[in-house]
């Protein structure tokens, strides 16, 4: 039995909410720490919006399009440049084989260890400019949160930089750099975690008494109330900064860890936290009550109930289900409503939603075909009218989705 799928418990008065634990490489599951709660999980994301220029850049799709209306943008009253929001952009910076031609097979021989691979996350057009490399092409500075390639050093001299819609879409263009993007940026470090009220292993106890300086790696585990695990994170450093007996007593311990896990929940997210910590939901509709940033907490706890199995018992199999639209006024709601309706509250619908951007593998098939009966579906058409994510940036979100339901066998009757 995975960690994930086990049932953890104590024998104390107030309640187990975090466990740490690891496995051998023979299988011996060592349990490190069973912990009652966590001061600084949720942690507010410092602010990472970084000023780029795609240089030299020839942009296609809902690119060109961002492009085109930046050059008929004016400066508001607030000082601020109206900006062209474009939707998360993937980038890969493909290294060139000397004496290869790139131009004839872009996809010859290719590695992806032979390239370094971007996301700009919310990206906005600020300004374009033709490009003094090249007249024909155009220099376009944009505003973004940027993830991946921290440690990828230097800057390529001689590559293909390719953007596409995310990171599995289609192409949007090419550029002949990113001015800024290899450029130094400060660690961004969380503040130390403090697991609150341990009752440490055997294997801590001698940690703690011989500390090491490169700490081990523990598999953190959220459970409700019943012991069920609600949510993990692997290979989360044990790097122990100090330890004090704890204020609950006995023989428990307060842990101050260096680290913690490496995606903390922001503060916003903590009442989804609560509520699922009373056990999965029993009636439908409760995400409705919590906003976007909640409703997409929310859909990480309905995915990782499935990855532990803890719905796949009892699989609905009805011909038809039904999709309760009235509460879908974002992405995240539609996820979750999604969900429910196919396999119950607080369910999950398994499907790559990648496949809107052009994702090959085409969309995730169900296990057995069923009609979809899509309930007040015009909610979720007016909130979601100015939301799109395919290349050309025309269609409607919800066509797109309607779409890929089709392609995947599910038959959806709009209500």
């Amino acid at each position: 039995m995975r960690v994930e799928e086990a049932v953890w418990t104590w024998e104390r008065e107030f309640p187990l909410k975090y466990v740490l634990v690891s496995e051998e490489w023979d299988g011996e599951r060592i349990v490190w720490a069973h912990c009652a709660d966590a001061e600084n999980l949720f942690v507010e994301p410092a602010p990472r919006r970084e000023r780029l220029t795609l240089v030299a850049c020839a942009p296609t799709g809902r690119l060109l399009k961002a492009v085109e209306r930046a050059r008929h943008r004016t400066v508001g009253p607030d000082g601020h440049i109206d900006s062209a929001d474009l939707g998360d952009l993937g980038l890969i910076v493909d290294f060139v084989v000397p004496g290869a031609d790139p131009e004839a097979d872009p996809h010859k021989d290719y590695d992806a260890f032979d390239a370094h691979h971007w996301e700009l996350i919310a990206p906005v057009v600020l300004a374009c400019r033709s490009s003094a490399l090249d007249a024909s092409l155009v220099d376009v500075v944009i505003e973004a949160e940027v993830e991946g390639g921290m440690w990828q050093r230097p800057e390529p001299a001689d590559a293909l930089w390719r953007l596409f819609n995310s990171a599995v879409g289609a192409g949007l263009g090419e550029c002949r750099r990113v001015e800024g993007l290899y450029a130094d940026r400060p660690f961004r470090s969380a503040p130390p975690m403090r697991l609150i009220g341990c009752e440490p292993g055997e294997r801590l106890l001698r940690r703690l008494v011989r500390p090491r300086a490169d700490g081990d790696r523990v598999t953190f585990l959220a459970v409700d109330r019943s012991g069920h695990v609600m949510r993990h994170q692997e290979f989360m450093p044990l790097d122990v900064v100090a330890s004090r007996p704890s204020a609950l007593g006995g023989a428990l311990v307060d842990l101050w860890l260096r680290e913690g896990p490496r995606v903390r929940p922001a503060p916003t997210a903590r009442p989804v936290w609560d509520a699922w910590f009373d056990g999965p939901p029993t009636e439908p509709g409760s995400w409705a009550a919590f906003p976007p940033e909640g409703r997409a907490e929310w859909a990480l706890f309905t995915a990782a109930r499935r990855d532990t199995d803890q719905t796949r018992a009892t699989p609905v199999r009805h011909l038809v289900r039904h999709l309760d639209g009235r509460h879908i006024t974002d992405v995240s709601a539609l996820t979750c409503a999604l969900g429910e309706a196919i396999a119950g509250p607080g369910g999950h619908y398994h499907q790559c939603w990648g496949a809107l951007r052009g994702c090959q593998c085409g969309g995730e098939w169900p296990d057995a075909p069923f009609t979809l009966v899509w309930h007040d579906a015009e909610v979720a058409r007016r909130a979601l009218a100015s939301v799109n994510v395919d290349t050309a940036g025309e269609t409607p979100y919800v066509d797109d989705v309607l779409r890929l339901l089709t392609r995947v066998g599910i038959t959806v009757e709009l209500r």
